[in-house]
This record gives structure tokens, C-alpha cells and sequence, in this order.
């Protein structure tokens, strides 16, 4: 942990400083902070606990978890032991003065399952329930990376029933809540750079009654909105291989997909029973410089939230669908991602450190919704001139009319048929952290540097998860770096409500406690084995799965801004 009294009094005189960057926020601020002894309307306590009995500080251990109501287990990929994981919550206690330790039933071994004369396994990337029918579906790569991955169909204990050919890469798995359709987000990434084989993007659909397998690709430059990004000055032209489809989410009648392409910073809609591309549309840019989007970049060894003339991509990692009131609306995760293919080559890389491209930026002011032309100009020229701003990590392929970084640092709410913003969580995360947290700031999941992260994508939303609660819809966002998760009200999508901010992190070491949340999953109190409402976290870092349960304060509940 960091010692020392400097951060300390820094923080504090942030927080005095701080009070006006706090009120221009879209932030209840009476629900920040549990240890201020200020209610909220949410409490999460950890109850539960299974282990995977290692670790990485590369991740990929315990990373998607999915729960089964109807034998109450839930499944969790551990991707450096190949398997799925199995793990009953039957027993769960409803009370308990510790943490239960929870054992695994058995591992479903996907390697030696899907290794054939024509397949050699790679990864097992996602996985999703069909109680329906009594499946568990999961998304395989093939360690070619060039090559089809496949879509395994199993029953609950693991045997293989089915198998299905997906295209490249699939990264992530969805079935539709009607049954009929299995999808997944074929990503393909050219991993040994554009001077090897690239690979095209695509959706694969397979109905589930025929057998019949589509394979959506992004060849139809008609769809495309003008303004999304296409990567290495490419056309609309270079779509078909440049789209890399990482998550999915489904309407609730089953007949639209939405599909982030997230170094893309856009998201596809998909006519699932067509097999066809509707749209593909941008997401913009978080202006920063306005009130209630500051971000601290700097990494100077103190804690500050700025209005700076800074554009963020939002480039969601997972989406999730809702429908509030008759509309249809989309939450994203706004991870951030570069493209760095491969890492031992400079073949196709598009991020590089502020220091090195500041003098080749002509900032264009009226970018910038928040600041006069002169505050622009001083704010950018201040940064020029500031150390603690050279690492800053930004975007190389956007121009050179403004900073332009990768990620929001924030959690979204969208109309799902234009794609329109709704809402933004603005600064939230980095300033509620800040006042829960400030001795570990902006840490990272490998290690316990203060401020590591502020120069790259601060906290870093990875998944979002929707769940209902009485007459109240929430999001649930998992924070990948510094941990924990944040809880919104979203009831109101316009006006959505921090709820909690829960972190079942060990701070005392670099890598303790649940570390690097990859994956959510929400049950709802009727299928709960406790009767309440649960969020299990699948943390890849520390190969932990947390339970924990939530407790609405009734005095509080559906209070609303």
C-alpha cells in the first residue's frame, strides 16, 4: 500500500478544492461514500468466495462466469486451465458471519473435448445457459488464429452434444432469450500484423432448430455510417476485415443483435433472423473539456480531476440491452482498446505517448463544448509543458486536431435505434474511487503503483450487467483495474443514480483479495439460493469468483435525483 502523508494532504485538499468539480457532476453525491456514514440506497456485502488456486498478473484465469437457476451453479471459465469450471450455490448460506469457501463440483475439460484430427483448441473464450433446453453453450477458438473457432453445445454436466462452426476468433457467445438462435462475435484479429493474414470480422448465427448456420459479415459499405472509424487510413472497403466484433446483446423478442466493434468505437445492428447488417454506427467522442467529464491524466503523484481539451473514444467493450417504458436502450462499458498488432512490430499500432506526438497537434478550440478558444489553447499548452502528462496515451489515427484518448472511463446509456447518448456517468468512477480509495488511486491489477493507470484508461470499465430489483431497473459496471463494481439506478435512464460502489480487493498486496473483474453476472432474488438478489464477479487477475449480495435500504429505495 502507499505510505506517506504527501498523497494524503494532496487528496484533501482536493476534496476542499474539489467540492464545485463534485456538484457539476451528473453524480448524486449523497451516495458516494459508505465510510462517510452518508446513506445510500444500496448495500452489497461479499458472502461467498471460489478460487481457481492461482493467479496471473496477465489475467485470463477465472474470467466469464454464468449461473444455472435450475440445478443453482454457476460456470466459470478458466482459461489457463481450459476447463469450466462448476460450482454449486445450493448450500449458500443465507447468513454467515465469514466469507463461505466454495469447492468445485467438477471441470469440464473443453481441450480434450474439442482436440480432433481437424481442430487443435485454443482458448474457450465465453460461454451462456439455455434453461430452455438444458444446454450450456460455449465459444472456442481454434490455436490457429486463422482458422474457424467452433461453438460447443453441452448438457449441464459437460458432455458434448453439438458442435457448430463459427467464424474466426469467436470471442463471445449469446443466445437469444426465445432459444431459437445462438450468436457469436467472431473478432478476428490480425495477430501477427497486417502483413500476415488478416482475418475477416464476423457474426455468427446458427438456428437452432435447423442447424442452419449464417455467418453475418461487415461487406456492405451501404450500412455504414459515413463517420465510423475504419483503422490504417482504410475505406469503407477495408470494413470486412477491420470490424472486430467483440460483444453481443440481444433484444428482448430475439430479432435485433447489437454488436460492439470496439476499436471501432462503433456498434452494429443485426436483423438476426435475415442474417444481415442493418447499420453500423460511431459513437463519438467524450468531450472532456465540459463540466462533469473531468478526468485526471497526469500521472504527478497527486489526485486531480481536470476539464482538459481532451477527446475520448468511447470504444465499450460489452453492451447490454434493456427496455425501459417501451424503449429500447443499449449500456456500455467504456473500456478502451489499442491496436498493437503484433507487439514486437510497428505493423499496425495506433497509440503512442502524448510526449511524442504533441508537436503535430493543431488543436482546433471549437472541438471543445467546455472552454473559450483561449482556455483551450492555455489548457493544451499546459500539458505541452507539464511532465506529468508525457505518458498520457492517446490516439494516433483520429487527426491532429485535438487529444484524442481511448475509453470514456464511464458507463453510457444509448437509444438503441440511433444510437443516440442518453446518459454518461461523466467523472464518477475516477472521483468516487478517488474519495473510497485515494491512498491506491488509479492503481493498476498487477501491481501497487499510486496513479499508474491516470496516463493510460483510469479505472477501466470492462462489463456491464442489468438487473432488476422491485419496480427499479440497475447497471452494474465491473472496474478492471483498481477493482470493485459500481451500481446504478437506471430506472430513468436520463437521470440514472449511483447506487454503490463495492470492492472486494486486498490492497495490503499488489495482487490479494478479488482482483480484475472481467465478467459479471446478476441473479435475481426468485432464482437466488439466498432469496436476495446476487452479483457474482469473475475476477481474471486473482482466478476468484466473488458472491455477493445485495440489500436494498427501503428508506432510501427508488429515491431518485
Amino acid at each position: 500500500m502507499v505510505k506517506g502523508n504527501s498523497k494524503s494532504k494532496v487528496f484533501s485538499k482536493f476534496m476542499l478544492a474539489g467540492s464545485m468539480l463534485l456538484l457539476g457532476s451528473q453524480m448524486n453525491v449523497g451516495n458516494i461514500n459508505a465510510e462517510t456514514q452518508i446513506p445510500h440506497p444500496m448495500d452489497v456485502k461479499k458472502i461467498a468466495g471460489y478460487s481457481m488456486g492461482m493467479k496471473s498478473e496477465d489475467g485470463g484465469i477465472a474470467e466469464i462466469v454464468k449461473y444455472n437457476a435450475d440445478n443453482k451453479k454457476f460456470y466459470a471459465i478458466n482459461g489457463a486451465g481450459q476447463t469450466i469450471d462448476i460450482v454449486s450455490l445450493k448450500d449458500l448460506k443465507k447468513t454467515t458471519n465469514g466469507e463461505q469457501q466454495l469447492q468445485k463440483e467438477k471441470s469440464i475439460n473443453i481441450a480434450d473435448a474439442v482436440n480432433t484430427g481437424q481442430f487443435t483448441y485454443g482458448d474457450v473464450t465465453s460461454i451462456d445457459i439455455d434453461t430452455s433446453r438444458n444446454v450450456v453453450v460455449a465459444a472456442v477458438q481454434e490455436a490457429d488464429y486463422t482458422k474457424n473457432g467452433k461453438i460447443v453445445e453441452m448438457n449441464y454436466e459437460g458432455k458434448i452434444l453439438k458442435t457448430y462452426e463459427a467464424g474466426v476468433q469467436p470471442d463471445m457467445v449469446k443466445l437469444t432469450d426465445n432459444g431459437k438462435y445462438i450468436l457469436s462475435a467472431d473478432e478476428g484479429e490480425p495477430r501477427s500484423g497486417l502483413e500476415q493474414e488478416d482475418p475477416e470480422g464476423s457474426v455468427t448465427i446458427v438456428e437452432v432448430k435447423t442447424g442452419k448456420v449464417t455467418k453475418v459479415k461487415f461487406n456492405d459499405e451501404s450500412v455504414i455510417d459515413d463517420d465510423v472509424h475504419i483503422r490504417n487510413n482504410g475505406t469503407k472497403a477495408d470494413a470486412v476485415k477491420d470490424f472486430e466484433p467483440e460483444y453481443i446483446a440481444v433484444s428482448k423478442d430475439g430479432k435485433k443483435a447489437y454488436v460492439t466493434l470496439q476499436e471501432n468505437n462503433a456498434i452494429a445492428t443485426i436483423d438476426i433472423k435475415a442474417g444481415k447488417v442493418l447499420s453500423v454506427k460511431s459513437l463519438g467522442y467524450k468531450d472532456h473539456s465540459i463540466t462533469g467529464n473531468e478526468l485526471d491524466a497526469a500521472r504527478d503523484g497527486k489526485i486531480e480531476l481536470e476539464r482538459l481539451p481532451i477527446l475520448g473514444a468511447y470504444m465499450p467493450d460489452s453492451v447490454a440491452y434493456v427496455n425501459i417504458r417501451g424503449v429500447d436502450y443499449l449500456v456500455t462499458a467504456n473500456e478502451g482498446d489499442a491496436t498493437e498488432w503484433p507487439e514486437d512490430d510497428s505493423t499496425f499500432i495506433n497509440v503512442a505517448n502524448f510526449k511524442d506526438v504533441k508537436d503535430t497537434i493543431e488543436l482546433d478550440p471549437s472541438l471543445f463544448k467546455g472552454m473559450t478558444t483561449a482556455e483551450a489553447q492555455a489548457s493544451f499548452e499546459k500539458m505541452q509543458n507539464s511532465a506529468g502528462y508525457q505518458k498520457l496515451e492517446v490516439l494516433t489515427d483520429r487527426g491532429n486536431d485535438a487529444i484524442y484518448t481511448l475509453g470514456g472511463r464511464s458507463f453510457s446509456i444509448w437509444k438503441a435505434d440511433t444510437m443516440e447518448l442518453v446518459y454518461d456517468s461523466g467523472s464518477d468512477f475516477e472521483t468516487i474511487t478517488s474519495e473510497r480509495f485515494p491512498e491506491v488511486f488509479n492503481w493498476s491489477n498487477d501491481d501497487d503503483e499510486f496513479e499508474k493507470r491516470s496516463t493510460k484508461k483510469g479505472p477501466e470499465p470492462e462489463d456491464v450487467k442489468i438487473g432488476r430489483i422491485g419496480k427499479d431497473i440497475y447497471a452494474f459496471v465491473g472496474l478492471e483495474r483498481i477493482g470493485g463494481v459500481m451500481t446504478y439506478n437506471i430506472t430513468n435512464p436520463e437521470k440514472a443514480q449511483f447506487a454503490n460502489y463495492f470492492n472486494s480487493r486486498d490492497f495490503s498486496q499488489a495482487i490479494a483479495g478479488d482482483v480484475s473483474p472481467e465478467g459479471l453476472e446478476f441473479i435475481d432474488a426468485a432464482s437466488s439460493p439466498t432469496k436476495k438478489p446476487l452479483v457474482l464477479v469473475g475476477n481474471e487477475v486473482s482466478g476468484t469468483v466473488s458472491v455477493n449480495e445485495i440489500h436494498i435500504n427501503k428508506s432510501h429505495s427508488g429515491k431518485r435525483k
